[in-house]
Formats: structure tokens, C-alpha cells, sequence
């Protein structure tokens, strides 16, 4: 985990006011105030105040006024595009003890998204030790949890006693990511169980570990989906995960840090599928300095796609024309009744892609929450006819009223089983549910929707004379 820089002064967020402060200092050149008052401010704040800059060259000042260790941290958070530029402002000296500081999961992930140009000047500059643990966290597969992962944790043998551990644990513990929870390993380095520092603490000296340890130890693959690691956090409660190769060997761990991090941005990313925005690795999210041409790239492909979808709806009320010409009431309700559809197969889209995500439905529940649907639809589909039925005998007579009332039962219907089907479809080949997104489920329901009522008008009107 990132090492928490804490405030040196009691005081929860600072102020525009102190804000705007520094960036007075900073454009009267008052260096050595700014330097102290920098040394006094929490890590995030500092990485406000470089975003807020409008300058790449006080920026690099700013950053190069931060002690070693708050610098790294400072670095790790900013944005890939905001790391370039300082990363090019500083000289190779200062560079190599940047890296040098930055914990080997931020390494990881921060040449994931640089260039190959100025990735290579850094590996150049790198240590032999940092340099063999980021390639093998390179090497493992992307958007594994091996590339998150870090192997800076302690581990002892179940032989050792408490006053050996402590011994270890003061001469090897710190540059370790957490020395809250120490793991028990084999020889070979096969995870047995975890110990608590505090379990340590109020423990006799000679008692062994292996007497001491928990054995209910849960772990993660280091070839696992990260998401996997959110799932697992959140379920368990955990700040620390192992992390174990093929053999159960201990290799490293994920900290809450790192979860925190992988739940942003697969939440991100399942937001931005719910509305129909295509995902690429130009695009950091932040919409404000985000390129417009990035972001239309991003918008057109779906909205080009469903345009097409569309225009379904209008060739279906195309094949009807007669049946509208003769009883134009009938439009009135056609927005109500398709815009229904929609949106209850919206709401069961919502609903069941959040549940896959967590894990609460699973692909084999299919059936059940089908059944479930139906009957929660149906429901919902008799309310809002009922509703709807005043209205329509006031604007079109008793029939208008009857074929509003039972289309708007069937395609409440309809559009929620639509909306539960589409996201297990896409489980089912082992694509992301999120893909069917709203606006794709509210496209097809809408299609639906206007078929089965003007179908159900020209059956039923046909069979009388208003």
C-alpha cells in the first residue's frame, strides 16, 4: 500500500482561501515559504494544487520542493498524462529516485500507460532489484492480479518463536507494505496461515508461531481477474490479500489501496457501458480535460448503431399505417406505451447486471429470476394499466381503452424479461454483462413495444366497428 503521508497539523481539507495562497507564493517566487508549507500539507492536497496549476513549469517546481517519499506518493496519484510531464521536467537523477520510491504496484501500473520511449529511459535508470520485480509483474497477464500485486510483505516459518518473529519483523519490516499482518509460510513457500502483529504483542516470547497462527486464510491466484480481488475485499472485509502462484506459494499481496483502485475504475467502466460509451485506452475518465474528439469517438459508435436500431420502430408503425389512419388515437399512446417498455426493461437490466457484477445472481439462477420477473412484471404491468385506462377511455372510448390497457400489461412484460434476458445472454458467452447496455435494452423494448401494440389494435379494433 501507498505509505500515508498524515497531516502535521490538525485540519481536515484546506481552504480556497489557503489554495489561492499558494499559488500567490508560487507567482511571487517565494520558494523556501512554499517549500515549508508544503512539508506541513497532506500528500492529496499537494496533488491539487499541481492539477489547479496552469503551468507546466511551476508544476515541476512544485514537485521538485516534495520530500522523496512524499513526492512518490504525490506522483502515484496523479493523472498518466500529468505523470509525463513531470517526469520530462525532472532530470535522470531524480527520476531514478522517483521510481525508486514508488511502491512496485504503482511502478507497474504506471508503465502500463506510458510510452514505450520514455518507458525504456526509465527502465535504463532503474536498479537491478527494482528493475527484475517490475518485469515480473509485467509479465503476468493484464488485468491479472499479478499486475497489482505486490511482494513486499513479511513472512516467517511456523517454527519460529514470537520473540523471533519480532526480531524479523524490526530488521526486515521496513520496506514491507504492512507489518499489521505477518504470513506463515513452508520452506518451499507454500501459504499455511497468517498472524497478527497485535497477537504477537500480547503473546509469551518462547510460544512458536505455528501455535499461534489463523489457518482460515484467504487468498487470491496470481493469474485471477482483478476484479476477483474487489469481489474478495469486500466480501471478507480484508485490507491485505495474498496472493499465491500455481503451487500455493506465496508471492505477493493486494492492499485495500489497490482495491479501492480496481473497484473505481471497473465501476467507471460498467457506467460508461450502461450508457453506450465505448471503452479505449485513450480516455482517463476525466471528462474536464478530456479531448472533444476523444470524447466523440467514444459517443458516436453506439449512438451510430442505435440509429439504426431505431429506425425498426419506424418500419414496424410503417406495416400499421392503416390501422393509425383509421383510429388516430391510437398514437397518443404510442410514446407512453413504448417509453414504458423501455424503461421497465432499463430497470431490469440495471438490476440484474448489478446483481452479476457482485455476485449475488448467478448465471445458473437464470430461470428462477426469470419466473420472478414475470411475476414482478406482470404486477407492474396491471398498476400501470390501470392508470393509464382512465386516460385512454376519456381520449378513444371503452376499445382504445381496452387495447392501451392490455398492450400496456404485455409490454411491461415484455421489456422486463428483455431487460433480465439480455445481460444472462451475454454471461452466457462469456462476454461483460454491462455490454447490454440501457440504451441498447431501452432500443430493443421500444421495437417491441410498438409491435405488439399496433399488432394487438389491428386485431382487436378489426374484429369491431367504433
Amino acid at each position: 500500500m501507498k505509505e500515508l503521508i498524515y497531516y502535521k497539523h490538525k485540519k481536515i481539507m484546506m481552504e480556497n482561501k489557503e489554495y489561492t495562497e499558494i499559488i500567490n507564493i508560487i507567482d511571487n517566487q517565494r520558494w523556501d515559504k512554499l517549500k515549508y508549507l508544503l512539508s506541513n500539507m497532506h500528500a492529496a492536497e499537494v496533488v491539487d494544487i499541481i492539477r489547479i496549476l496552469d503551468n507546466d513549469k511551476n508544476r515541476s517546481i512544485v514537485f521538485r520542493l516534495l520530500s522523496r517519499e512524499m513526492a512518490a506518493y504525490v506522483f502515484s496519484e496523479l493523472e498518466t498524462e500529468e505523470q509525463e510531464k513531470i517526469i520530462v521536467s525532472i532530470n535522470d537523477n531524480e527520476i531514478k529516485e522517483l521510481i525508486h520510491e514508488m511502491s512496485p504496484d504503482d511502478r507497474t501500473s504506471l508503465f502500463e500507460e506510458l510510452p514505450a520511449e520514455i518507458t525504456k529511459k526509465i527502465f535504463s535508470l532503474m536498479g537491478e532489484k527494482d528493475l527484475n520485480i517490475t518485469r515480473q509483474l509485467l509479465g503476468y497477464p493484464e488485468d491479472s492480479i499479478g499486475r497489482i500485486m505486490t511482494p513486499e510483505y513479511i513472512d516467517v516459518f511456523p517454527t519460529y518463536t514470537v520473540k523471533q518473529t519480532l526480531e524479523y519483523i524490526r530488521k526486515y519490516g521496513k520496506d514491507s507494505e504492512t507489518f499489521e499482518v505477518i504470513y506463515v509460510v513452508e520452506n518451499d513457500g507454500t501459504l499455511l496461515g497468517y498472524i497478527l502483529l497485535k497477537d504477537l504483542l500480547f503473546a509469551v516470547p518462547d510460544e512458536k508461531i505455528e501455535d499461534l497462527m489463523h489457518t482460515d486464510v484467504i487468498y487470491l491466484s496470481v493469474y485471477s481477474d482483478q476484479e476477483e480481488a474487489v469481489r474478495v475485499g469486500r466480501k471478507y472485509d480484508l485490507l491485505y490479500i495474498p496472493v499465491v502462484d500455481s503451487k500455493n506459494a506465496l508471492i505477493g499481496i493486494v492492499t485495500i489501496d489497490d482495491i479501492f483502485d480496481i473497484s473505481e475504475e471497473e465501476d467507471t467502466e460498467d457506467f460508461h457501458k450502461l450508457g453506450a460509451i465505448s471503452i479505449d485506452d485513450d480516455f482517463d475518465s476525466n471528462i474536464k480535460q478530456a479531448n472533444p474528439l476523444i470524447l466523440y469517438k467514444r459517443r458516436i459508435s453506439w449512438l451510430f448503431i442505435l440509429v439504426f436500431v431505431n429506425i425498426v420502430s419506424g418500419y414496424v408503425i410503417g406495416l400499421f399505417e392503416e390501422t393509425i389512419s383509421q383510429y388516430v388515437s391510437l398514437i397518443f399512446f404510442l410514446p407512453l406505451l413504448i417509453d414504458s417498455a423501455g424503461n421497465a426493461g432499463a430497470q431490469s437490466s440495471t438490476l440484474i447486471i448489478r446483481s452479476l457484477s457482485v455476485g449475488d445472481v448467478k448465471k445458473s439462477d437464470w430461470l428462477f429470476m426469470l419466473g420472478k420477473e414475470i411475476i414482478v412484471s406482470a404486477i407492474l404491468g396491471i398498476t400501470m394499466s390501470l392508470a393509464v385506462s382512465l386516460i385512454a377511455i376519456f381520449r378513444g372510448g371503452l376499445m382504445i381503452a381496452f387495447v392501451v390497457s392490455l398492450s400496456m400489461i404485455l409490454v411491461v412484460i415484455i421489456g422486463s424479461l428483455i431487460g433480465l434476458c439480455l445481460p444472462f445472454l451475454f454471461a452466457k458467452f462469456k462476454k461483460d454483462p454491462t455490454t447490454s447496455s440501457v440504451p441498447l435494452v431501452t432500443s430493443i423494448c421500444d421495437i417491441s413495444g410498438t409491435a405488439i401494440y399496433l399488432l394487438l389494435a389491428t386485431t382487436i379494433l378489426s374484429k369491431f366497428t367504433i
